[in-house]
């Protein structure tokens, strides 16, 4: 099939990995196709099978895309599809040490015992195990297809964690490698949000959360550890830049189907442009004229309740500024859960600061506790992040020492 452009694979037929392949095999004496397939292959950091299985199972091509929106058993493309994966499993199987030894190249294939990427989706573990395990790729089409109608296609289809930029999902191949394990106090404030979660994960409804308070409070924080927690049941956490907040609902439209359940992070969020992107913000929330995701839940955190900032005539008491005012407020109410994350007492922070240097396997003698107050009386303020911030210090020594 070499000379037989890929049509239900069709996003496969140009890149660098499949074409140096497909070169070689075709013309096994070209040492110009050897060299470049010795280039494509030097810098993999998996196995050859492992590495096309991750690019058929993240295909954006018209099978991948088709299968998406659903297509049944003993469809007629299902053949063309299975008669392209034969031949891509056949290329990931190819002995490509021994095609390239005559050119004193095989030391350029990585070795059998190179690990898979880590943190993948379990249904793309799954189902890569598969296919690394045998050439025939043609035989599981159909759990290809119901694995794309479930988990998505492209970077949906392979990451745990992605961002949304410029009008494009991305994954994070490094995500933060926060747990809730990781997470030392703040319960109160977790224990609605990790139960809607929870909820959510298992197929059920869930409220849209508002997460709100000072810097520092541990509210980006808690959000990617509660993520972290559901990532073995299929949870994609997808981080929304700010400036991509006003076109959400294409995010949406790129997220909708039968699945993953998919947690969008606005982080940081507020308004003070004359665009009144809110406005956008707050339709996409409850449903303009395209109906809400089922699959996907929307999380915020915000250093304010109110998410527009007032100018000095919006804060004077007539009415026209008083709608405005309630107008701009109307954002907050589309959250159905609101979570306050406040200032922690100071046995709090003590607790959480002593039990990070613990963790950190940081020395315990000294004027732990009243250096850890110090710590934070000197500016940074009795947050979670301080107390990381000062558990770090200690450890490394950096703590600046009692005044004699």
């Amino acid at each position: 099939m070499s000379d037989d452009p890929r049509i239900a694979y069709n996003d496969l037929d140009a890149h660098p990995l499949v074409r140096a392949i497909t070169d070689l095999a075709a013309h096994p004496g070209d040492e110009h196709a050897a060299q470049r397939l010795a280039a494509e292959l030097f810098g993999l950091d998996t196995t050859v099978p492992i590495a096309l299985a991750e690019l058929v199972l993240g295909s954006e091509g018209a099978f991948a895309t088709l299968a998406r929106r659903g297509i049944v058993p003993g469809d007629r493309r299902m053949a063309r599809a299975a008669h392209e994966l034969a031949y891509l499993g056949k290329l990931a199987h190819e002995d490509l040490a021994g095609m390239l030894d005559r050119y004193g190249l095989a030391d350029a294939v990585p070795p059998a015992t190179a690990e898979p990427p880590a943190g993948r989706p379990p249904a793309l573990v799954a189902l890569r195990a598969r296919l690394v395990a045998a050439p025939d790729w043609d035989v599981p089409v159909e759990a290809l297809a119901a694995f794309h109608r479930v988990e998505g296609i492209g970077a949906l289809a392979i990451n745990r964690v992605l961002r949304f930029t410029h009008g494009t999902l991305v994954g994070v191949p490094h995500p933060d490698p926060i747990t809730p394990e990781d997470l030392i106090g703040s319960d109160r404030e977790r224990a609605p949000l990790a139960i809607a979660l929870a909820a959510f994960v298992a197929g059920g409804p869930a409220n849209d959360a508002l997460l709100y308070g000072p810097p520092g409070t541990g509210k980006s924080a808690s959000v990617r550890a509660l993520a972290a927690g559901r990532a073995d049941a299929g949870l994609r956490l997808v981080q929304v830049d700010r400036s991509d907040a006003a076109v959400i609902t294409a995010l949406f439209a790129q997220l909708e189907g039968a699945g993953p359940r998919c947690l969008v992070l606005l982080d940081d969020l507020v308004f003070d442009d004359a665009e009144r992107t809110d406005r956008t913000l707050r339709a996409a929330l409850e449903g303009d004229a395209a109906m809400r995701p089922e699959n996907v839940v929307v999380w915020a955190t915000s250093n304010r309740l109110k998410l527009m900032r007032e100018t000095r005539s919006e804060r004077e008491d007539d009415l026209e500024s008083a709608l405005g005012r309630g107008e701009k407020a109307a954002l907050a109410t589309r959250f159905g859960l609101r979570v306050a994350f406040t200032q922690l007492t100071q046995d709090a922070y003590v607790e959480i600061a002593t039990g990070l240097v613990a963790r950190y396997g940081g020395p315990q003698t000294g004027d732990l506790v009243g250096s850890a107050l110090r710590f934070a009386r000197s500016g940074h303020g009795l947050t979670p992040r301080t107390a990381r911030q000062f558990a770090v210090a200690w450890c490394a020594g950096t703590v600046p020492p009692l005044p004699r």
